[in-house]
């Protein structure tokens, strides 16, 4: 810790003139006349001014300075001149109070550590320790000249007295003098260890006078002469203001890890001043109240939220967060309620503290939030946080109470460290320590822009004063503004500051503008949190331990409802299902049910009524939403085979106009039948009937006919078309044969190739399998290995007999030889049935038996069947349904309307798997 000191010439009565934020003196200077005190800091970068006594201590320069070290005084003129070794070394000069500055030297500079001037001859002296010489020039800076440039080691302390210069040799450890006229040179001192400073003086004898000496200029602070006259100034904290001497109402305060700092922003003020505030251990956050004129920040190391006066009296804790198990972070002072807002790093919450001290409760709290620096707009019933969610960071926006919670940003964040609201311009500004940037955007999160994202190392702290934004970096060690509408015109304000951690700006509170808030008259009558509305008037609201009563003014204790249930704030009703929240109807008195509804995740849709329900129900044919929403507007295209309900359903085209509402709004039946009366059937279904009957009637005669006349004709020639049949292809199987378990793993003859018996043993599925489909029409495919189609057999019912087989090879029982006539039983045909579509036609009936069953064409050679397959003809009218089709056989050869029909299914030796026999042939004996 540096200081100034003072005492006797002999060394007696020493004591401390200058003890506070002094990083580094190097020169010292005394104005004779004014009982003045002036030094430079290259610690600081800065030139100060104190009274002889260290009172009334002003900044005079702070910008513009490197590294500042010689400084002498010509307090008769009115100027001072110092010496700065920097990047830019040089030579300067100003009035005393610190304005008309002018470099008189910047050119073939080193370090130009010593300074010294002569009075009588208005001369001023310098050495350098980098060129190693000695030069002079007059007090313009007119006429300069080299005067000592030989062994000259290095120099550092430098003075004049008389003819002589005297200075102090690092290197060489003397202290050396030379006469300015003659040049002779002579060492006083050698072999002095740790030699710096030198300073020679008149004990009797003073140069010059000047206004300051009688009454102090007239000045009631500090008196500091220029040419023009006396300049009266004010020390740091006060201002002048027509012979009237006030503290400032705008500033900025800015922290260090242990001290806190105010700055004055304006150039005939102290540029800033460490405020007298003392056990300051570690502060990681400052803020101000204007209206009690109160200082407040956080310490981390005392984990408490601590106050006191400008001055350093009335220094008080206001919130301990150690007994309460607590780390504050960062706070912000809501001025008109009086409300001290502050984030924790252990509870992850945000808490609001009366000023007095007193708890009003937490009103945000989430299980996955990291709530970190905050900001309160007041003046629009706002907060604003930054919320560290691990991966995900977020700057988010709520109501004074929690409510209306909403997030502004959540991509292209690193690490936002600080918050600053401008009402003036309505805009939010925030710096984010990983990405190194600053931006801004609009106070709803509209027009998001980078403001500044070069040269930022390590930014802590953001605040808004005037047309500037002000930050400080921590790595950088440095505070700088930027002009906040142009982003232009970048300055660096402070530099070499260790340990930067908040910076704040102090507004002037108008007390017309304060006194309009409607929350400053009795918190606007609320019992806790008052918030002002966008129409100006405003709400009462509670902490999230309360709930608000009936009066709408008072907090109370909660009503206890399970955790499947949602409170109601007030009223008579005070519990509800937690499903009734948000859905669109008020079921609490107070409606309290459907206001500050949540906002929806990603992964869930808004209803109108702000109810949230998943997304994947959103057009769905299904409605979710109370107020039907999730399914308006809903642009659903079905497949082509499919009919669209008036809800965006998707059904099968065949169930529109089935009798069976399938569409939940029962669009499929609308429309449907124009003439039909409710209580008469259709007359279509009357028809279908008629139709049904006169089929049965006619399948009756055609087979009394067959059984009478046509079958019997045929079995008197049965055994010579048994001596006629040619087989072609592979021997036959005996129909009696039944294979082994074991045998089936090949494939059997008449199915395609490639299928086990297993696959093509599923066509003889019994009454209970799925009705025929069109696609796989028995017999479509025979052995040849060309046919693309029927190569699977879907399991049938009964199938019909076909005329060219016998009864002695159609009739069979599982596990039993066809020619056992104990083995014989007969099944009645089961139509085809399916809802509403006709039966597909059959290649192979009992009158015809074409290969392609095209009208009026018959195939030129049976062999083509077998290449072609079979195609399926759906057009029915009325005409009664065929039976399904009867694969044609390879054993047996028709004489006329049956050429070579394959056989069908059941005769073939994969029958020999099924559980019942096939229905007789009508062309059988009935014997």
């Amino acid at each position: 810790v540096f200081s100034r000191s003072a005492s006797h010439l002999d060394g007696s009565e020493a004591q401390f003139v200058v003890t506070s934020q002094v990083n580094h003196p190097d020169g010292i200077a005394v104005d004779w006349i004014a009982r003045n005190l002036y030094w430079t800091d290259t610690g600081t970068d800065r030139i100060e001014v104190t009274r002889l006594n260290g009172s009334m201590r002003k900044i005079l320069i702070s910008e513009e300075l490197d590294e500042p070290r010689a400084i002498v005084l010509d307090p008769a003129a009115g100027y001072m001149y110092w010496t700065d070794w920097g990047e830019v070394p040089k030579i300067e000069r100003a009035t005393l109070d610190g304005t008309e500055r002018l470099v008189l030297v910047n050119t073939s500079l080193g370090w130009p550590n010593g300074l010294a001037l002569d009075y009588s001859e208005r001369k001023i002296y310098w050495g350098d320790a980098k060129t190693d010489v000695i030069e002079v020039m007059q007090m313009d800076g007119s006429g300069r000249r080299v005067l000592v440039d030989d062994n000259l080691p290095h120099i550092f302390g430098f003075t004049l007295l008389g003819d002589y210069i005297y200075w102090t040799d690092w290197q060489r450890r003397s202290i050396e003098r030379v006469h300015k006229h003659s040049l002779e040179r002579e060492v006083i001192v050698d072999q002095l260890p740790d030699l710096m400073g030198i300073k020679a003086t008149y004990v009797h004898k003073t140069f010059g006078m000047n206004p300051c000496a009688l009454a102090n200029g007239g000045c009631s602070h500090l008196c500091l002469y220029k040419p023009q006259g006396v300049s009266c100034a004010c020390p740091i904290g006060l201002e002048l203001m027509a012979d009237l001497t006030t503290s400032p109402t705008s500033f900025l305060l800015f922290s260090q890890k242990t001290a806190i700092n105010r700055m004055v922003i304006d150039e005939l003020q102290s540029p800033d001043i460490m405020l007298p505030i003392h056990s300051l251990r570690n502060v990681r956050a400052i803020d101000y109240d204007p209206l009690d004129r109160q200082l407040y920040w956080i310490d981390s190391k005392q984990n408490a939220i601590r106050r006191a006066q400008e001055d350093g009296n009335q220094s008080e804790t206001v919130v301990s967060g150690a007994s309460l198990g607590l780390q504050p972070y960062d706070l912000s002072i809501d001025v008109y309620s009086r409300f001290i807002y502050w984030t924790s790093e252990v509870t992850n919450v945000i808490n609001v503290t009366r000023i007095d001290g007193s708890r009003v409760g937490v009103v945000l709290r989430g299980e996955h939030d990291k709530p970190r620096a905050i900001v309160v707009n007041p003046e629009r019933g706002y907060m604003y946080f930054t919320n560290l969610q691990e991966r995900s960071p977020k700057i988010e926006r709520a109501a004074l109470d929690g409510t209306e919670r909403e997030v502004l940003f959540f991509s292209n964040l690193g690490k936002p460290v600080a918050l600053a609201v401008d009402n003036e311009l309505g805009k939010l500004f925030w710096v984010d320590m990983d990405l190194r940037r600053i931006e801004s955007s609009d106070l709803s999160g509209a027009n998001r822009i980078v403001i500044e994202d070069s040269n930022i190392l390590q930014p802590v702290g953001l605040t808004v004063f005037g047309n500037f934004l002000y930050w400080i970096d921590r790595q950088q060690q440095m505070i700088e503004r930027i002009d906040k509408i142009t982003r232009e015109g970048r300055t660096k304000i402070q530099a070499r500051i260790a340990s930067l951690s908040d910076i704040h700006a102090v507004h002037e509170l108008r007390m017309e503008e304060y006194n309009k808030h409607p929350c400053t008259s009795d918190n606007g009558g609320c019992s806790h949190i008052c918030i002002v509305k966008g129409d100006g008037s405003t709400r009462c609201s509670c902490p999230v331990h309360l709930v608000l009563l009936q009066d709408e003014l008072s907090c109370g204790e909660p009503p206890t409802c399970s955790p499947e249930q949602f409170s109601c704030v007030s009223g008579e009703v005070d519990c509800i299902p937690q499903a009734w929240r948000c859905d669109g109807f008020a079921e609490c008195d107070d409606s309290s049910d459907e206001r500050d509804c949540p906002v929806c995740s990603e992964e869930e849709f808004q209803c109108d009524s702000k109810q949230c329900v998943d997304f994947s129900l959103r057009c769905n044919g299904e409605i979710n939403c109370q107020d039907r929403s999730d399914e308006n507007k809903c642009e659903v295209l079905c497949p082509m085979d499919q009919f669209t309900c008036a809800n965006g359903q998707c059904i099968g085209r065949h169930k529109k106009c089935d009798h069976n509402t399938d569409c939940t709004d029962n669009s499929d039946e609308i429309g449907c039948y124009a003439t039909e009366e409710p209580s008469f059937p259709p007359t279509n279904t009357i028809g279908s009937i008629v139709g049904v009957l006169m089929l049965l009637f006619v399948v009756g005669a055609v087979y009394f006919v067959c059984q009478r006349v046509l079958c019997p004709r045929m079995k008197d020639d049965g055994e010579t078309m048994t001596n006629d049949f040619v087989v072609h292809g592979p021997p036959p199987v005996p129909l009696g044969y039944v294979p082994h378990p074991g045998s089936l793993s090949g494939s059997l003859p008449g199915m395609s190739r490639g299928k086990s018996v297993i696959g093509s043993l599923s066509i003889m599925g019994g009454s209970s399998g799925p009705p025929y489909d069109r696609a796989h029409v028995t017999g479509a495919s025979s052995s040849s290995s060309s046919s693309t189609k029927g190569s699977y057999f879907p399991p049938i019912l009964n199938p019909p007999p076909s005329p060219a087989t016998v009864r002695s090879q159609y009739t069979m029982e599982f596990g039993y030889s066809s020619n056992s006539p104990s083995t014989h039983r007969s099944y009645s045909y089961r139509p085809y049935s399916y809802r509403h579509f006709a039966p597909p036609t059959t290649p192979c009936s009992t009158d015809v038996c074409d290969s392609d069953y095209t009208p009026g064409r018959r195939a030129p050679h049976a062999s083509s069947a077998a290449a072609k397959g079979y195609t399926s003809d759906l057009n029915y009218d009325s005409e009664p349904p065929p039976p399904p089709p009867t694969p044609r056989s390879q054993y047996l050869s028709a004489e006329e309307n049956c050429e070579s029909c394959p056989p069908s299914p059941y005769t073939e030796r994969s029958y020999s798997h099924h559980l019942y026999p096939p229905p007789p042939s009508p062309c059988t004996d009935s014997s």
